[in-house]
């Protein structure tokens, strides 16, 4: 799938996990909300591997940075970071480490609402979020905002890794399907497999993208977040 049908994939997924995310201490709406937002950005996170894609370029010179090393690891696009196996660990462990530091919590929270908002400015007045520098500033604020509001942070290695099966079942559906477990490293290339109902960007995706993840989303946050479920009841 491409990169927005990807973010509104992985909004879904985490607004309809709320009910397990208790496990990891989000219970306040605001952190509830910074749960399902993080879900969304990190279903971007396997196409570091692409030069050029939405995640590589997002905050310009350090992402493409970051991309080009993670495109070598992975070998290929649609490569080692979409191992199904390989890739929610190893991105998964990245932010366990990270997540023991304030500083280094608080860039990986940045990134996943920089990716996030990238992906839904279709929906935002004006194009500030779509700028490196200025998607920059609103992902750093946005995370520094959260976490001065006492929102704590040791889920992040579960919505990251989270975010990226989210991403890589959706690429499953998709007609170049994805690698089979370790093969991406073992072959020359790698063998792959996928339901491959369509193409990448066309068929239902455009369906999914803005009418069954939306739906979903909006369902998660209707079940599990008070003040959603108390300002749309007159609606539902």
């Amino acid at each position: 799938m491409m990169g927005p049908a990807h973010a509104a994939s992985g909004l879904a997924a985490g607004a309809l996990t709320l009910g397990l995310a208790t496990r990891f201490g989000v219970d306040a709406p605001l952190e509830q909300l910074a749960w399902v937002v993080a879900w969304g950005g990190f279903a971007y996170l396997p196409d570091l591997d692409q030069r050029g894609s939405t995640a590589g370029s997002v905050w310009g010179p350090p992402t493409r940075l970051l991309s080009r090393a993670v495109g070598f690891l992975a070998r290929r696009h649609r490569g080692g970071t979409h191992d199904v196996v390989v890739a929610p660990v190893a991105f998964g462990a990245l932010a366990a480490v990270a997540a023991n530091w304030p500083w280094s919590a608080l860039v990986v929270l940045a990134l996943g609402i920089g990716l996030a908002l990238h992906a839904i400015s279709q929906l935002i007045p004006g194009g500030t979020e779509k700028t490196a520098l200025g998607n920059l500033a609103l992902s750093f604020l946005g995370a520094w905002w959260l976490t001065h509001q006492g929102v704590v942070l040791p889920w992040l290695p579960v919505a990251v890794a989270g975010g990226v099966v989210t991403h890589i079942a959706g690429d499953a559906l998709t007609t170049d399907g994805v690698p089979v477990p370790f093969t991406t490293w073992l072959r020359k290339k790698p063998a792959t497999v996928g339901l491959r109902l369509f193409r990448a960007g066309r068929g239902p995706e455009p369906f999914l993208q803005f009418l069954v993840f939306p739906a979903l989303t909006l369902l998660g946050l209707v079940q599990h977040v008070g003040p959603v479920r108390d300002l749309l009841a007159p609606l539902v």
